[in-house]
């Protein structure tokens, strides 16, 4: 089992990876939980982009990844 002090540590990267596991293999987990994992993934995915020139859209779009890792921290700590 993983612990919530080792996801804090894993590379957001690895945390959407993990994720993606989860929704490979939905037989392991419950339907639902593959569905979240799968989303969540997404999210990421949809937040990699070049850095925006524009400070407040580049510091929104940070934001925006920050919470999407808590999500996946707080997601993967509840099921793995």
């Amino acid at each position: 089992m993983t612990s919530m002090q080792e996801l804090e540590r894993t590379s957001p990267a690895e945390l959407a990876a993990m994720c993606q596991r989860v929704a490979d293999n939905p037989g392991a987990y419950l339907q639902a939980a593959a569905a979240q994992a799968s989303k969540l993934k997404l999210e990421w995915n949809t937040l990699q982009t070049f850095p925006n020139p524009n400070y407040a859209v580049q510091k929104k779009i940070e934001q925006q990844k920050d919470r999407v890792g808590r999500r996946m921290i707080e997601f993967l700590a509840g099921i793995l």
